[in-house]
């Protein structure tokens, strides 16, 4: 098959193999619902807001202002 030039990046767009190698873990053997109370829930939720502070540091703003959504 010849090389796919991808240009329409409204709906999807590749993935940075940089952040496919940090999700990895949480899609194959620490998934779950970081809302739990339970064990793993409070691990997942200190990642999320993890990820939430790293995410603001980069652009500049509050991590509190950081919304993670589905879909």
């Amino acid at each position: 098959m010849d090389k796919i030039i991808y240009l329409d990046n409204n709906a999807s767009t590749p993935m940075d193999p940089r952040v496919l190698d940090e999700m990895m873990p949480y899609l194959t053997d620490k998934y779950g619902n970081a809302a739990s109370r339970h064990k793993l829930g409070k691990y997942l939720d200190t990642a999320v807001e993890k990820s939430r502070r790293q995410i603001a540091d980069l652009i500049d703003t509050n991590a509190e202002d950081i919304f993670f959504t589905a879909g």
